[in-house]
């Protein structure tokens, strides 16, 4: 399984509900992902980042098909990136759990 991590710092006054919602329609309209979860920051600690997204595949096939979709990229390109002053990603491989 491959896992993917977005980690967003936020322009100053950005919606975070307006957000929300892109990222929902990235959910609703790009299949891919097994699992798929995300929110804000829930302001435990000063300094963290303002939202991330945690999202799991299959395997590196279904992750790069997922990446590279035209209504993905759409989306972030016109929805989200514009309300980011940075996005910080990671995808690792999750080992199957021992049996």
């Amino acid at each position: 399984m491959i896992r993917h991590v977005s980690v967003f710092m936020l322009k100053e006054g950005v919606d975070v509900a307006e957000l929300t919602r892109a990222v929902d329609r990235v959910r609703d309209r790009v299949r891919g992902p097994v699992a798929f979860v995300y929110g804000a920051d829930a302001g435990l600690r000063a300094g963290n980042a303002g939202f991330a997204i945690s999202a799991d595949f299959a395997d590196e096939a279904a992750y790069r098909a997922w990446d590279t979709d035209p209504e993905h990229e759409r989306i972030r390109r016109e929805e989200i990136l514009p309300k980011l002053v940075s996005v910080m990603r990671c995808q690792f491989r999750v080992p199957s759990p021992a049996r």
